[in-house]
């Protein structure tokens, strides 16, 4: 009953997010909590337990909107959790001025993890490497980005990506920068992986058996990479990880067929798959970069074990 408070404004916020083909996931999670925001400025709630109810339901609705970004859920939980919380001592419009100001804060908080990853990703980052990336992430451009400015000279390899064709975002934004790049197909990985110096990637989710999830493709990446003893490199936010599931217990998202193959081109009782995700073991991972510094494998496993398991 709650979810019929939810306004039509609202809704179509939510599906954009749901729709989205283009940005990061934590890109997405700083604009799941802009939602709430929004309906917190035009709840048009009349007691603190209506404002709740209401935040609650289009919390809800963005935690299920993206199932395999971790971030989203994350964010939007930790929301919802500090005004139910601090609600039983606050009237409608300190409850209201509460949620705008906290969901602000969480955006700051991570836009600066984005920031500190980038500079702790500079001190992986040699002189003349050639990089290889694949899937969009907007903290995997921020370091590259970052070690170009402080006169890294590098090269970048970057995928097509995938059917969302991602690649294209991050080869958009890193030309622009100044920085050489090379745009190849996602099946040209590996022919090019033995010309690179590491592999960087973002991720979607650190799963509770510390697997990652990230765009298709990125396990066939990390697989090239292992064969060809390159360092392959995980940047993302702690906010990403995520204890209530294991990799196999995911929701990888599948999308339209039609972004594979055109629609009539292939006889009917072809099935065509279009999973937006994969999932990398952790044993291909060289080591996670978070706003904290890098963790070897065994440090995420450890961080993992210390961090509550949230209710889904």
């Amino acid at each position: 009953m709650a979810a019929m408070n939810i306004s039509p404004e609202i809704i179509s916020l939510i599906d954009e997010i749901k729709n989205d083909k283009t940005h990061g996931a934590s890109q997405l999670a700083r604009q799941a909590v802009d939602v709430l925001k929004v309906a917190a400025e035009h709840s048009q709630a009349d007691s603190v337990e209506q404002f709740l109810l209401e935040q609650k339901a289009v919390g809800e609705r963005l935690m299920s909107a993206r199932p395999a970004m971790a971030p989203v859920f994350n964010i939007v939980n930790r929301l919802l959790g500090i005004i139910a919380e601090k609600s039983a001592e606050m009237d409608l419009d300190s409850i209201r001025c509460l949620t705008i100001s906290k969901s602000d804060e969480l955006t700051s908080n991570s836009l600066q993890a984005v920031a500190q990853i980038a500079e702790h990703g500079l001190g992986l980052i040699d002189d003349g490497d050639i990089i290889m990336t694949h899937s969009y992430s907007s903290t995997v451009v921020a370091a590259l980005k970052e070690a170009f400015t402080k006169h890294r000279n590098i090269e970048v390899i970057t995928t097509k990506s995938g059917p969302g064709r991602t690649g294209e975002r991050i080869a958009q934004q890193l030309g622009l920068h100044g920085i050489p790049v090379t745009f190849i197909d996602d099946a040209a990985m590996g022919l090019y992986i033995s010309t690179v110096n590491k592999v960087m990637v973002g991720a979607d989710r650190v799963c509770a058996d510390a697997k990652v999830v990230n765009g298709i493709g990125t396990y066939q990446l990390a697989l090239a990479a292992k064969i060809a003893s390159v360092p392959f490199y995980v940047l993302c936010e702690t906010l990403k990880f995520d204890s209530r599931l294991r990799g196999d217990e995911v929701d990888l998202e599948e999308k339209d067929p039609s972004e594979v193959v055109e629609p009539g081109k292939l006889p009917p009782e072809v099935r065509v798959k279009n999973p937006y995700f994969d999932v990398t073991p952790l044993e291909l991972v060289t080591g996670i970069v978070t706003e904290n510094g890098l963790l070897a494998p065994e440090g995420v496993i450890s961080y993992l074990v210390k961090q509550p398991a949230k209710d889904s």
